[in-house]
């Protein structure tokens, strides 16, 4: 308040240089780089597969982004000229910066912009990452990735037995006691887990911001960081997926930060259904970990996947899997989507229970969970002639969904089952003046994998048609049947 700002020309000319600045930081080594010889296996580090089909590199990034965040470890340094860059001091001098000249920049449209003010990370003592009252690791490693309009890095850190959660300590200090800890800087808890902490880095005045993600898994800390590339924001819900997925990978639990209950929030968050992708067990018998998918793009798109309106009924649990947004309802306005986590806990084992979902049923299968067809149920029936298989077959044949049908004959591999198309097209039991012309088929069908297919379908007497396609269709389950209708 009562700080003068840029002029607003300048100000996005300076981003745009801290934009071209970050975006290319990734290509060298940075602090914390390393590969598997550093003693973090590639099994412990996201895949390729986590970042979408992205190609990974090594390196951490610039030093306008601590990695693992040290907020009480930056001070404000000033504007350098145009044609200079900003590079850490020697180690061991807290909180200053040193520029050396740098080639001239070379636009297009005008001279080079004015590079921007921002904060860069004190120099460590000791490890390359570790703050000086931080213990040091045994081993880490920083990756990184370009994934749309994000650039994505990943460092983890390996500790002796119990020492992770100090150094989970010191970051928790750190947050409390320096929350602002130079001019135009502000470092805010978005949400947190058991695990670790759901953190936005604003700087430049505001007009850039840096999410992170940093958690506890095992003996390792994990710290997963999102900027733009396109734009000099990152993106605090691909940070949270992704802070989730590289808690897995390190042997942790993947969960998804929920914000704390007591921090007020003037953005008007709405509650919407969340997409369940897949069902799995918890850390204990009465917990299950319940994966969705995030709208993602914009700090306000989602946030708090949870279960609302848990009851347990008939054997079953029900349960209603949703998630706050601000943005769920603006075109555009979440342009992509991110994995997160629900906790579901019942109040006693929860064992072999069928779970229903947001009207979805999901079953157990080995360690994890499949989702019931919406057809068939949980447990299809053994005899493939029930009618539950039967009417299966129906909704996904091109046929009115009320036709009367007539099963002729089945042996479990073979199906004859003859329709009326036009059975309802004076609605249930006709109206008055109302008239529709049979249209009478026979259906031969075969039992696959998935269910009934059709094989052919007749208007002739026996099994002369079916026979001229599947020799192998067995005559005695159409043999004698006379012409449909």
């Amino acid at each position: 308040m009562g700080r003068s700002r840029t002029p607003l020309r300048r100000s996005k000319l300076a981003l745009a240089a801290l934009v071209v600045a970050v975006t290319t930081a990734g290509c060298a080594r940075g602090p914390g780089a390393g590969d598997g010889a550093s003693g973090i296996p590639d099994e412990v580090m996201l895949s390729s597969e986590d970042l979408g089909g992205a190609t990974i590199s090594t390196g951490g990034p610039d030093a306008i982004h601590p990695l693992p965040p040290r907020p009480c470890a930056s001070a404000t340094v000033p504007a350098t000229p145009a044609g200079s860059k900003t590079v850490p001091a020697t180690p061991a001098t807290p909180a200053v910066s040193a520029t050396v000249p740098a080639s001239p920049a070379v636009s297009a449209t005008g001279p080079a912009s004015p590079a921007v003010s921002a904060t860069v990370p004190a120099p460590p003592s000791g490890s390359a990452q570790a703050g000086p009252d931080s213990p040091e690791p045994v081993a880490e490693r920083t990756i990184n990735a370009t994934v749309g309009q994000y650039r994505i890095y990943e460092y983890v850190a390996r500790y002796p037995a119990g020492l992770a959660e100090e150094a989970m300590d010191v970051l928790r200090d750190e947050l409390s006691r320096c929350r602002r800890p130079a001019d135009g800087e502000d470092w805010k808890v978005l949400a947190e887990d058991d695990a670790g902490l759901l953190l936005l880095r604003s700087y430049s005045d505001g007009d850039a911001s840096a999410a992170y993600y940093v958690g506890l898994a095992e003996d390792h800390l994990v710290a997963v960081l999102v900027i733009g590339t396109r734009t000099p924001n990152g993106d605090p819900t691909t940070a949270a997926g992704l802070g989730s997925a590289a808690l897995a990978r390190a042997g942790g639990t993947r969960e998804t930060p929920v914000p704390p209950a007591s921090e007020a929030d003037p953005t008007d968050w709405n509650i919407y259904q969340a997409e369940v992708t897949g069902v799995r067990r918890g850390p204990d018998p009465r917990t299950l970990l319940i994966d969705v998918e995030l709208l993602a793009g914009h700090p306000d798109c989602a946030r708090n996947p949870r279960t609302d309106y848990y009851t347990e009924e008939n054997g079953m649990i029900y349960a209603n899997v949703v998630l706050d947004s601000a943005r769920a309802d603006v075109r555009g306005g979440c342009p992509s989507k991110v994995p997160g986590v629900a906790r579901l806990t019942s109040s006693t084992p929860i064992g072999a229970r069928v779970v229903v979902l947001n009207n979805e049923p999901w079953a157990p299968d080995g360690t994890g969970y499949r989702r019931c067809d919406p057809n068939l149920g949980c447990t299809p029936p053994a005899d493939h002639c029930d009618p539950t298989w039967v009417l299966a077959a129906m909704k996904g044949m091109d046929v009115p969904r009320n036709s009367s049908r007539n099963v002729e004959g089945c042996d479990g591999a073979w199906l004859v089952m003859t329709l009326n198309l036009n059975s309802t097209q004076c609605g249930a039991g006709g109206r008055p003046g109302c008239s529709a012309p049979p249209a009478v088929y026979r259906y031969f069908m075969r039992f696959e994998e998935a269910g009934w297919r059709t094989v052919l379908r007749s208007t002739a007497p026996g099994c002369g048609d079916v026979l001229k396609v599947r020799a192998d269709f067995p005559p005695a389950l159409c043999r004698t049947l006379p012409a449909p209708g």
